[in-house]
């Protein structure tokens, strides 16, 4: 982790959660700060799959609205 590019940031965890990621950052020799942003950043990684998925499903159902809405349009101008 580059120092010059990261940003102070306090966040208040529930104790459990807090004991959680100490045992992990101790299983994995990280002090808590970096076995929180190597959590996180492993979360991004995944985020982005998963909204392309939902992109993909919005878009074909916006699609099927498209559609629907125009042959509604044309049998009224009819």
């Amino acid at each position: 982790m580059d120092v010059s590019q990261t940003i102070d940031a306090q966040v208040t965890l529930p104790m459990e959660l807090y004991q959680e990621i100490a045992q992990l950052a101790k299983a994995h020799g990280h002090s808590v700060s970096r076995e929180i942003v190597a959590l996180l950043t492993r979360l991004l990684i995944e985020i982005p799959s998963d909204l392309q998925y939902e992109f993909a499903a919005w878009e074909a159902a916006s699609d099927e609205d498209w559609l629907s809405m125009e042959t509604i349009l044309k049998s009224e101008d009819n």
